[in-house]
């Protein structure tokens, strides 16, 4: 009964996000237009009438003003969208992809270090078949949440998809993404979620300027080894995969 209140809970969920985006998108074709015609009227009560009553005008000019802000406020979330995910609020795989590029190429010409972490969330789907989805998605929310906590102003940190993470650690070298990682896998691991949840973390760095394709072959080669085991932190360097 319980899991059927959830599926029905989690279908009228999403309808209901869907049926949102789509009225924000016609919206924000709608206003526009609507904006447009509004000073058409305007322009021809101008042109055409002696109406100089300023109590004409000022409904008129509080309508744009309304249709202006609205704008303004669906442009935000419209971009907000693009760049976040929807669950945990952090920056989506597209918008990571494209600051990791940047990164990479600061990196060549500053010659300074630039490392990735990419991170998984073991036995996850054990999670979702033990507790209930609801209480997965609590999990990756938390486990976001956590993943803030020490970052900097100039890392980022991404949902990658599903359960996986990511974080761009910029003019870190390999020893201080590996201290980074590291105190995220403690924390994780000893933080009371009701019951344990652990991470697998693998680290790349670079300061030869290897290629977005590269660099993300290399950390998922690291991650994968890591999540042989579970709970660990696996770096790839060029003499190959240390764990620890």
């Amino acid at each position: 009964m319980c899991r059927l209140l959830y599926k029905c809970t989690s279908v009228i969920a999403m309808k209901f996000v869907a049926f949102k985006k789509q009225i924000i998108k016609s919206i924000s074709i709608l206003l526009p237009i609507l904006s447009v015609i509004l000073w058409v009227v305007v322009f021809l009560l101008d042109e055409f009438t002696d109406i100089h009553n300023v109590l004409v005008w000022l409904p008129l000019i509080g309508i744009q003003i309304v249709i202006s802000t609205t704008c303004a406020i669906l442009i935000k979330e419209l971009s907000y969208g693009a760049h976040n995910d929807e669950l945990t609020g952090l920056y989506n795989r597209r918008y990571l992809n494209s600051r990791l590029a940047e990164e990479i190429s600061r990196a060549k010409r500053t010659h300074s270090a630039l490392s990735l972490i990419l991170i998984d969330t073991d036995n996850f789907k054990q999670v979702n078949d033990t507790h209930g989805h609801l209480m997965g998605d609590k999990v990756l929310v938390k486990l976001g949440d956590i993943l803030k906590l020490d970052m900097r102003n100039i890392d980022l940190v991404a949902r990658w998809g599903g359960e996986e993470f990511a974080i761009i650690l910029p003019e870190t070298d390999l020893n201080g993404a590996k201290t980074f990682a590291e105190r995220l896998r403690r924390t994780v691991e000893n933080y009371d979620f009701g019951f344990q949840v652990t991470i697998s973390l693998g680290i790349v760095s670079t300061y030869d300027g290897l290629s977005l394709d590269e660099l993300l072959t290399q950390a998922d080669e690291a991650l994968y080894t890591a999540k042989e085991k579970r709970n660990r932190v696996v770096t790839y360097s060029k003499l190959g995969y240390c764990e620890t």
